[in-house]
């Protein structure tokens, strides 16, 4: 291969390699946010619980617990939290997409760190470049639904919904169902401001760290 197309090839693989790695974040904050109790608890306090469900602090913080505990990965402990049968079975699908999105992050990390390393062999630079453009690609859609969720939250939410899911288990009712009551709609959209801003913090820390190795290098 000649070398201009082993640099184009090198760009195009750090550049590919670098909006799966993004990707892998945005997997990563969704786990950490979604296994969080504390989380949960902070933002439903902000949401006027637990009083709006008719539940103690305490009852709240041990569902809490239970469900960042089984979201976590152990299906055991849907037995034991204190909803019907058709919000159990809502939180099966839940506990599913949450296998999944663990088994994509995995997936999209090693993918990510053999197409970064395979570039940076052939091209040898570039790699804050590429960094920063593969920001687009992960960047763009997200922020496109993030515009969409700020004018129409309840659309976006809806679509986000049956997007993911193949029933409609997750149209609960906010007046008997106490699933709903611990996360109505406010709590989501704290949630999904909660992963947004994380996700940009994290995704920032990239560039940043290759250009402070650029530059370090200049005083070496």
């Amino acid at each position: 291969m000649e070398k201009a197309g082993k640099r184009r090839w090198g760009w195009g693989l750090m550049l590919a390699g670098f909006a799966i790695f993004y990707w892998m974040l945005v997997c990563t904050v969704i786990d950490t946010c979604g296994t969080n109790a504390e989380l949960y608890s902070q933002l439903q306090q902000g949401n006027g619980l637990p009083e709006a469900a008719e539940i103690t602090l305490e009852e709240m913080e041990t569902i809490d617990q239970q469900l960042a505990q089984y979201l976590s990965g152990d299906a055991q402990v849907l037995e034991e939290l204190p909803f019907q049968s058709h919000e159990k079975l809502h939180m099966e699908d839940v506990f599913a997409l949450f296998e999944k999105l663990r088994f994509a992050r995995n997936l999209l990390f090693a993918a990510a760190i053999v197409l970064i390393l395979s570039g940076w062999l052939l091209r040898r630079e570039g790699a804050l470049r590429a960094c920063l453009w593969g920001l687009v690609p992960a960047v763009l859609p997200l922020l496109l639904f993030g515009i969409w969720a700020a004018v129409d939250f309840g659309g976006a939410f809806t679509a986000f919904h049956r997007a993911l899911f193949r029933n409609d288990l997750w149209q609960l009712d906010a007046q008997t169902d106490l699933l709903l009551m611990l996360c109505p709609e406010g709590f989501f959209r704290d949630f999904a401001a909660v992963i947004a801003l994380r996700t940009g913090m994290y995704a920032m820390a990239v560039p940043l760290a290759l250009a402070g190795i650029r530059i370090g290098r200049n005083f070496v």
